[in-house]
């Protein structure tokens, strides 16, 4: 065989030998590089901050350059006997262009650390093996980046918002603003015209207002679920499922207008508020979110509601007690009965994850309270 000749000055090896017509080796040589484009691509997305990052994104740039295999010639009459089976498949259409911005940074996000200790199963959406990053829009990228931050300490979330707000320009759709203990943006607005999450920060916040966050968003996120006692039997119910967001909402409804309508100081309000607070901390993940995210603030101060009001009832004689069971599950189940969540992820073993219902006696009748735990091993 004739070795093939240069047809523009300056012409290198790799740009002869994929321009060789019919020629077995610059098939395999093409396909090689494919793969080879497609690994250093996933290994960008995964670490752009490692040392060769640069380097990585200069070859990627040169090899983008070569020439693609893509003339007719390459069928299998030209192919030797016996050699068919072992001549990797070539690709049907060029390779997607690589990933960049929110979805890099969200298939990172997916793969630390972080999201292995605080936020276990936090699934990318679309993420079917691509090597070149997820196959969902971006808007859903973006949702799923943000609300996977919730789940995260605060002290580790914050350093990838900073990243997101460098490399990534939501869409320019309205703002939906809720009452909160902080201004915040919880969620950006989508693309595609759905309104962003915001709280503006209040003097008192009220389990209404929580329970009107916990609704907002569960509307988007499709890793939360709820563990609501009588409406929960034991499988995962998401609340973006529209079923299970009517009946939750129906739920959480009729225990705050329970407590609304019972006298301020009487101890009817007191395990009425005990209940609207379960509804609302019973809306969780799976392991829920760790200490020192926005999800356990949300909780904690849920809490917070129903534990000032038992203090104020016992500040002027009532014979009433309130309990947040403790973090070693161990002396948490004092203050159950059995019926706690036990997941095998999540915190440590021996762990109470979540508070899901408080500890409450009001006279000499107990109310038991009920948890989420990390089983031991």
């Amino acid at each position: 065989m004739t070795a093939p000749q240069s047809d523009a000055e300056g012409r290198g090896p790799w740009e002869e030998l994929l321009g060789t017509e019919g020629s077995l080796i610059a098939a395999v040589a093409a396909a090689g590089l494919d793969g080879l484009r497609g690994i250093l691509r996933a290994a960008l997305a995964a670490a752009p901050l490692d040392e060769g990052a640069v380097a990585c994104a200069a070859l990627l740039t040169e090899l983008d350059r070569l020439p693609d295999l893509t003339f007719p010639a390459r069928t299998a009459r030209q192919v030797p006997s016996g050699m068919a089976s072992t001549l990797p498949p070539m690709p049907a259409q060029p390779p997607p262009a690589p990933v960049t911005g929110i979805a890099a940074l969200a298939r990172e996000l997916a793969t630390s650390a972080q999201a292995e200790d605080f936020a276990a199963g936090a699934a990318l959406p679309g993420d079917d093996t691509d090597a070149d990053g997820p196959r969902a829009d971006k808007d859903r990228v973006r949702r799923w980046f943000h609300l996977t931050l919730l789940r995260l300490p605060e002290r580790y979330a914050a350093p990838w918002r900073r990243r997101a707000a460098e490399v990534d320009r939501p869409g320019e759709g309205p703002w939906r603003t809720l009452r909160g203990w902080a201004d915040e943006e919880l969620l950006p607005p989508s693309a595609d015209g759905r309104p962003g999450i915001r709280t503006a920060r209040e003097s008192s916040v009220e389990l209404r207002d929580l329970a009107e966050l916990v609704l907002a968003l569960g509307e988007y996120d499709e890793a939360l679920c709820h563990l609501l006692d009588r409406l929960w039997t034991g499988g995962s119910s998401q609340l973006v499922t529209d079923e299970v967001r009517r009946a939750y909402r129906g739920e959480l409804s009729r225990r705050l207008e329970l407590m609304e309508r019972s006298a301020q100081d009487s101890t009817e309000r007191l395990r009425a508020c005990v209940s609207a607070d379960e509804a609302v901390c019973s809306v969780t993940h799976l392991p829920p979110g760790a200490p020192g995210s926005w999800w356990q603030r949300l909780a904690e101060e849920s809490h917070g509601v129903a534990l000032d009001l038992c203090r104020e009832m016992r500040a002027t004689g009532r014979n009433v007690e309130a309990v947040l069971p403790a973090r070693p599950y161990r002396e948490a189940r004092g203050h159950t009965q059995g019926d706690d969540v036990r997941l095998g992820a999540g915190g440590r073993p021996g762990d109470t994850l979540t508070c899901l219902r408080l500890w409450l006696r009001v006279d000499d009748q107990v109310f038991p309270g009920r948890v989420v735990y990390r089983g031991k091993e």
